[in-house]
């Protein structure tokens, strides 16, 4: 049964990277290839890159993808926009699940732009890239 459940695993892991490389795609890279998700403020916005394998790191192929994130500790929620889908990646290297995951991706939770932000359910707070206080 354990074999039975790791391949089940391996193949939802695949499909989450495949669906992240076509909805927020890695510059020369694939989700499938990094190591963890790391947000730096160089200047005045903050932007989220990968660490691959390697040790090197790749970008969004479109940095105004990257919305936002809940906090600097290592266990945090990524926000990302493409056109009409919002996608929020939860990352915890400490969960027994998604440890040995590429980019310790606990959850990916997709939603519809205009539901997010309007949404009576959407009360989840990030910080945004100019460092603001976002709601969705």
């Amino acid at each position: 049964m354990h074999a039975l459940n790791l391949d089940r695993m391996s193949g939802v892991a695949h499909y989450a990277t495949s669906l992240l490389d076509e909805v927020i795609p890695l510059r020369n890279a694939s989700h499938a290839d990094l190591v963890s998700y790391a947000v730096e403020v160089p200047m005045r916005y903050a932007e989220c890159f990968g660490v691959l394998n390697c040790g090197g790191k790749t970008s969004l192929v479109d940095n105004r993808q990257f919305v936002g994130w809940s906090c600097h500790d290592a266990k945090r929620s990524l926000l990302f926009r493409n056109r009409e889908i919002q996608v929020e990646i939860h990352v915890d290297p400490h969960d027994p699940d998604s440890c040995n995951e590429p980019g310790y991706v606990r959850d990916i939770i997709l939603e519809p732009t205009d539901r997010a932000i309007n949404g009576a359910e959407a009360q989840r707070r990030f910080i945004g890239i100019d460092g603001s206080l976002l709601v969705v």
